[in-house]
Parts: C-alpha cells; structure tokens; sequence
C-alpha cells in the first residue's frame, strides 16, 4: 500500500522497515522492493478511469514516481488524485489541501456558490476521493437535468379498448374487431420516456448508493428510476444506445449527454472493480488541477459580472503560412471589458513564494501569452497578467507583485492566487486584489 497527497516531492527518504510513516500524509506498506521502485505516467494506465475537465492531459503526465537513489528513495506524484492498481501495488493519492477546499472547487464545477454546502459528510477519512468527485458530479448534474424532466420521445402505442385513441389501426381492425366485439384497434403517438436512458441512470445511481456514500438529495429521483427501470441488464451495448437517443437531439435535454457520459463512466468502473482479478492496472484518477482552474474561471466571472471571463481561448498564429496548423496558444483565462485585458495562467502547483516554486516554463509562457495580446495595437490595453496558484502560506505582495511588465509600466505582473491557510479559503482577498489592478 502506498498513500500519498497530490504535488508531494521528497528526496532521500530512507526506507528499512516494511511500514514506514513519512508525514500524516504519507505511509506505506510493503513486502518487497519492488513495489518500491515505480514511475507511473498517464499512458502507462490505459485500464483506468480518468475524469477531467479540460482536454489539456497528455500522455506524459506524472502520476506518481517512487526512485532508488542509493540506498534511499526520490519520491513525486503529479496533479492527479484517486486509486489504482498497478501490478498488484495499491496506491491512494489524496489532495494535498483540506475536505473544505475540496468542497469548495465542487460547489463552483456545479455552479453553487454559498459557504455552507456540505459535500462530503462527516466521515470521510475511508472516501476514495476521486470516486467520490464522479459520483458527486453525477448527481449534482443529475438532479439539475431531473428539473426539465426525463428525455422524451414520440413512439407508437398500439392500443385495443373501447374507446378510439388516435387513429384507428385499418390491418388489425379488419383482423381483430369483424365482426365488431366492442373494442377498436387503434394507434396514438405519445411521448414517453427514454427507456434506455432510464435504465442506465438507474444503473448509476444504485452503484452509488451501494458503495454507501453520504449523499441523500437523490433520492426521490432515485425512487422514480427504480418504478420506471426494465429488466434489461445494462451493457455497452445499451449505454450506448441511450447516448444516441433521438430525444437527446432536443436542445432542452443536453444536459443529459454529460450525465450519461458520466453515468458510462461509473458503471465502466464498477465492472473493471468487480473483475479485478484479471486486470493487472485499474482505477480511477481525477485531474485536480483541471478541476482548480474550473474553480477560478467560475470565481472571476461570478465576481466580475460586468467583464468578459473567457476560459481556455483558443489563437491561431501564422495562418497563412505551411507551419500555422498546429501554432496556436492557449491561456487558461483572458478577461476583456472594452480595450481592457487581463490574462491569467493557472497552476495547481506548490507556491511558498520561493525562487525553486516557479517553473521556467511556467513563467516563459505567461510572458507569451501577455506579449501577444500587448502586440495588438495600441487600443488594447493589457493591464497586467501573471500566474495563480493555490497559496499555502500568507500572499506577500512585496515578493509577488511587480509595477512593470518587461519594462512596460501600464502592464503589471504579478503571481497570485488563493490563500489556503488553516482550513481557511481566502477567496475575498484574492478578488480584492484583483479589483485594485484594474482600478
């Protein structure tokens, strides 16, 4: 067993005993070297589950890197948190932050933005956390779709009762009702639910139900899915044809594809768990940064109603030239109001403020993305740009903060973000700071 927190880094830890304790955070448990000597990327689990937010994974993403150094160990894991399986050796990654942070990026992912919603319960110690972000985003999107009700499409009903109910149906009334017995063969076309649809939402549900997570708003819904629910057992098969519903081809129901997709991805899990024996790799991971970067992009534009908050714009350059096809650049987040512009570049990185917490990567491309707005014209007005982080010590202005911009006074830049200190979400101070930039 190896448990861990997300961005954790170490060097030279010494390892002798089969169970050692590093931090509060950090222990194993082992039986021989082997489980000890690992690197683990993103193409390395094809078998596992991964839930994300954005389209930014790559294949080379750490996951977790255990490395002999000597006769003592150089440990690092990425931005991913959750559990696998790899090659028999258990492995939890956790965040590195609180339950409340966690919450937190939640509630805003789901566009709920008061202090007081409580997600994960009171006993969460046993969660698997990334399983439990899946299985909250499910039904939360589930019971925000439930509102407009289930998808629905027109089908035939072939009816035979006393009284006509659509048209009458010619074939079988000359077969079934000559001479007439007091009943008419008839057919109507009603709207009724998706019955595939229904099956797998149901099939979803109770698996979440079944694992015991603390999660009772769905259950009215969930009644409604068991009365309505067929018999037909859910496979690929029949998830895929609930995807491909007519009735999802109806602008009011779209919101429905995210929860079926989310639907395929708890049952696909499910069914890899249960036949673990024959699986070498298996899991789930979520992508925490991606799901860090959500959380900003829904902060700004729900404190700065009156800008333009433009996530992950996506620029071509060299249009015109052979090598233009894949020259495009990418900021997380650009905010215009008028000539006005602001740029920002997220990084769910360690930020202690110190000179190694900057990645030279990092840093050259926020100076990119800032440039090439600068380059526009001289009616654009960049007000500064920088990088945000989830802060684990106290924002110092002094260390963070400069008046120029590559020697251009009216374009600041700056590394902020949220201070999380204590169990304590600093979001307010973070947007007073931004109110002040842009004056």
């Amino acid at each position: 067993m190896i448990k861990t927190t997300d961005n954790f880094i170490s060097e030279n830890i010494e390892i002798q005993k089969k169970d050692i304790k590093i931090n509060k955070n950090y222990y194993f448990k082992y039986t021989n070297k082997k489980d000890l000597d690992i690197s683990i990327q993103l193409k390395d689990i094809k078998k596992i589950s991964l839930l994300s937010f954005s389209k930014k994974n790559n294949d080379d993403d750490l996951i977790i890197s255990i490395q002999k150094n000597e006769d003592n160990y150089n440990i690092q894991t990425g931005n991913y948190i959750g559990k696998i399986i790899f090659n028999e050796t258990e492995i939890e990654i956790n965040s590195r932050f609180s339950d409340k942070f966690l919450e937190r990026m939640l509630n805003f992912a789901n566009d709920i933005y008061f202090d007081d919603v409580e997600v994960l319960g009171k006993e969460t110690k046993k969660l698997d956390y990334a399983k439990f972000i899946l299985y909250y985003l499910f039904l939360q999107k589930l019971e925000k779709a439930f509102l407009l009700g289930l998808p629905k499409e027109y089908i035939t009903i072939k009816n035979h009762d006393l009284k006509l109910k659509g048209n009458i149906d010619i074939n079988r009334f000359i077969k079934n009702d000559i001479p007439f017995k007091g009943k008419i063969s008839s057919k109507s076309r009603e709207q009724i639910p998706n019955q595939y649809i229904i099956d797998v939402l149901y099939k979803a549900s109770s698996i979440i139900k079944n694992n015991k997570y603390s999660i009772s708003f769905i259950s009215n819904i969930y009644s409604y899915l068991k009365q309505t629910k067929s018999n037909q057992f859910v496979n690929k098969n029949i998830i895929q044809k609930s995807k491909q519903a007519k009735a999802l081809k109806n602008p009011i129901f779209t919101p429905y594809k995210k929860v079926l997709n989310l639907a395929e991805m708890i049952i696909t899990q499910n069914n890899i768990e249960n036949k673990k024996a024959t699986y070498q790799t298996f899991g789930f991971l979520v992508n925490v940064a991606e799901l860090f970067e959500v959380y900003i992009y829904k902060l700004l534009r729900k404190e700065f109603s009156d800008w333009e908050v433009l996530h992950e714009p996506e620029i071509s350059l060299y249009k015109n030239n052979f090598f233009g096809r894949d020259a495009k650049i990418i900021p997380d987040i650009v905010m215009k109001k008028g000539n006005k512009i602001l740029v920002f570049d997220i990084k769910y990185k360690k930020m202690k403020f110190d000179y190694s917490d900057v990645d030279r990567s990092d840093f050259f491309q926020i100076h990119t993305y800032i440039s090439y707005y600068q380059n526009q014209g001289n009616d654009v007005n960049v007000i500064g740009g920088g990088l945000l982080y989830p802060m684990e010590i106290e924002y110092n202005k002094t260390k963070a903060f400069s008046d120029n911009f590559l020697g251009n006074s009216k374009t600041k830049f700056f590394i902020d973000g949220i201070e999380i200190i204590n169990d304590e979400i600093k979001e307010k101070e973070f947007i007073q700071r931004v109110r002040d930039l842009i004056g």
